[in-house]
């Protein structure tokens, strides 16, 4: 069914359910998501051609169960702070090849044998060391990625199995977990069969298209794209490869239509590209009202008031500079944010925890001589020239009497003027 379909009350449950599924792609009817997983049910064959068409991904659709197979067209694109390791990444898929022998119940103790004996097997693979309180760690932390895909339930409080899980790692406990088999069969996603891939590159990436040559169809152009605006908070021009750019040159209008009517969704189109400004696609926050995010906002209207107004698109800040204006950022908050991490607050210090803040966001990016800012980070400048403000509760862009020193070439950034009354501090 079209998306000029969705009418009415079915159009509002279809919506509902889309943006439910882009944001966590396992939908269970137990707890808060037994609504929805009624909705999909009932509108199963719509939102299936709707997800195939747009998107490329399945839907699979039981009783109890709603999973979205999804591909993502360019992973890892904003790194987490909070991502696994390689090492947790690795039990997490040895785990879920155990999980196809266990009960319906399994202990953390279980699983680790299994994990040893599996590993033992297949001398290419490091060992798994039980008696290691790091490795204990690693598995735990696998357990919860598990648990939070639905793979794995607590059958009691969860508040009791994180103690369990904890007295494990310290050696002297276990923890009980019911397994949900048919999730577990769909935990891993990836464009084409583990056994047939042939190399890592080839589980994370969709490099061609089904027709199996090199170039892609304008279907699956359509949606590459499609899935890189559902999936990044924004979608830079810059930043795509040749052919989806020159596609999106001549159907932006039409894209831009389908994420509006299907989604419900504002869509903004610039110069530089697009984004959907909605908070309900967002699958991580902003740490609002927190230490890190007063300092990361502080440095992001200072980092917006670098860039050259006879110039568009992103533009690197230096190292030197970058410590300069971090620096600044440290005078400027240290009255209402004394600590960072439990770190009187300075300028390597608002580095160290403001910049992986802003990268999450794709607000910047990584450069070898400093960092790339993203045009994006412009909506973070106040206007008024005064910074950072915190009333109450609400963190907002604000500011206080500082004289940002010139850049080295020169080009005077625009003056600050005074905040307007006093802020409480913030606890770190």
């Amino acid at each position: 069914m079209p998306v000029k379909g969705w009418t009415g009350q079915e159009g509002h449950e279809c919506r509902e359910v889309v943006r439910a599924l882009l944001r966590t792609p396992v939908l269970r009817r137990e707890g808060r998501h037994g609504r929805l997983v009624d909705q999909a049910r009932r509108h199963e064959e719509q939102l299936r051609i709707w997800f195939d068409r747009q998107l490329g991904w399945p839907l699979v659709v039981e009783r109890d169960v709603i999973r979205l197979l999804k591909i993502p067209e360019d992973p890892g694109r904003f790194p987490d702070p909070a991502v696994p390791s390689s090492r947790q990444c690795a039990l997490y898929c040895l785990l879920l090849a155990v999980l196809v022998d266990c009960d319906r119940q399994t202990v953390i103790s279980e699983l680790a044998e299994r994990v040893t004996s599996l590993m033992t097997a297949h001398p290419g693979l490091r060992r798994f060391d039980a008696t290691s309180t790091r490795e204990r760690r690693d598995l735990v932390a696998a357990l919860r990625l598990l648990a939070a895909g639905g793979v794995l339930r607590s059958p009691r409080d969860a508040g009791v199995t994180a103690d369990s899980e904890q007295a494990y790692i310290a050696g002297i406990g276990n923890a009980l977990y019911d397994v949900d088999h048919r999730v577990a069969t769909s935990a891993v996603v990836c464009p084409v069969p583990p056994s047939q891939a042939h190399g890592p590159e080839a589980l994370l990436r969709v490099t061609e298209g089904e027709s199996g040559g090199g170039a892609r169809t304008d279907t699956e152009l359509r949606q590459a794209l499609m899935r890189r605006l559902v999936d990044d908070p924004v979608v830079y021009l810059e930043d795509l490869p040749a052919d989806q750019r020159e596609y999106l040159s001549v159907h932006r209008e039409e894209l831009t239509a389908e994420l509006v009517l299907g989604l419900d969704t504002r869509v903004e189109v610039r110069a530089e590209g697009l984004a959907i400004a909605d908070p309900r696609f967002s699958d991580i926050e902003f740490p609002a009202a927190s230490a890190v995010s007063v300092a990361a906002l502080a440095l992001a209207d200072l980092l917006a008031g670098e860039a050259d107004p006879a110039q568009t698109g992103s533009f690197v800040v230096g190292h030197d500079r970058l410590l300069e204006l971090a620096t600044l950022v440290a005078q400027q908050i240290r009255r209402v944010v004394p600590n960072l991490e439990r770190k009187p607050v300075d300028g390597p210090v608002v580095l160290r925890h403001s910049v992986p803040v802003l990268t999450q966001f794709g607000l910047v990016d990584p450069h070898e001589d400093g960092i790339l800012v993203r045009p994006v980070l412009a909506r973070y400048r106040d206007p008024s020239g005064r910074g950072v403000r915190i009333t109450g509760e609400a963190l907002l862009l604000f500011g206080q009497d500082l004289d940002v020193p010139p850049r080295k070439d020169k080009r005077q950034t625009p003056p600050t003027s005074t905040s307007e009354g006093q802020a409480d501090g913030i606890a770190d």
